[in-house]
């Protein structure tokens, strides 16, 4: 997997994560550290439709 880009629920950062900075839970779920405040949080991976593979960046 690539970068993920997510929200923290704590303190709505935005987190900019490579793939050594978040673990792999199953095939939907991956969880993370915020680099800002430090919460952990669990997200879940959009595998189905228009925004499958990632954010569209103005395009």
């Amino acid at each position: 997997m690539s970068t993920q880009v997510r929200t923290c629920p704590k303190c709505s950062q935005l987190m900019w994560l490579k793939t050594d900075e978040y673990e792999v839970l199953d095939d939907e779920t991956v969880r993370a550290k915020c680099p800002h405040c430090g919460n952990t949080a669990r997200f879940k991976l959009v595998t189905v439709g228009a925004n499958a593979l990632g954010p569209k960046m103005g395009h």
